[in-house]
């Protein structure tokens, strides 16, 4: 009687156990996988200048010095080349005119004007800045976008007394006023500025433009 009894609960155990075996093995799976590989760009843009003496094709690049100088005079139209090497267009958001001696009477007497391209090579057509250095040392918001291997100039020209320079006597920023859309500049017009007096005679300084980027 004994044995009986534990012989028929090891036979449940069994049919129990066939039953979960049967079950499991009727469940199908799969399954997808989706990866995306993201790569930060990398914001880089390089200056190149013909009046360049240093720092040609970096980020940091030094115009040739002028003087000494007459009561009269201008450093000329030198146009920079702003390219940009990185991977992502550039934006130009600032712009900020600086010197080393911002409280000199030299700094007080100078003129500079600033001019943009439209056509990069071909045609200034915007004046960004004409008048005094000393009302200029200040950061101010600008656009202009430089696409990936693009390029973008400007030109600078800091003089004193009535001298040529592509701003001729526009004084305000804006569309240039002697020149014609499309059209290439062939002579400067005058801007008229004020002599250097005795007062800045053997006085010597850096003005500095520096654009800011994003990306």
């Amino acid at each position: 009687m004994k044995l009986k009894t534990v012989a028929l609960a090891g036979m449940m155990s069994l049919a129990g156990l066939g039953l979960i075996g049967a079950g499991a093995h009727g469940i199908f799976t799969t399954s997808t996988t989706s990866t995306q590989n993201i790569t930060a760009g990398t914001l880089s843009v390089v200056l190149s200048s013909p009046a360049a003496t240093a720092g040609d094709g970096t980020s940091t690049l030094t115009l040739g010095a002028y003087g000494p100088t007459a009561s009269s005079f201008t450093t000329g139209d030198d146009t920079v080349t702003m390219t940009n090497n990185g991977t992502i267009p550039a934006s130009e958001i600032t712009e900020t005119m600086g010197t080393d001696y911002p409280a000199s009477a030299l700094a007080a007497e100078l003129y500079v004007c600033q001019v943009s391209y439209g056509s990069p090579g071909l045609t200034p057509d915007y004046v960004i800045y004409n008048g005094p250095l000393s009302l200029a040392l200040y950061t101010q918001p600008i656009s202009g976008t430089i696409a990936v291997n693009g390029i973008d100039e400007y030109t600078t020209n800091i003089y004193a007394g009535s001298e040529p320079t592509l701003c001729g006597g526009d004084f305000t920023a804006g569309p240039l006023a002697n020149v014609s859309p499309g059209a290439v500049v062939t002579a400067d017009a005058t801007s008229p500025a004020p002599e250097l007096d005795n007062s800045v005679m053997g006085e010597s300084l850096n003005v500095t433009l520096t654009v800011g980027y994003s990306g």
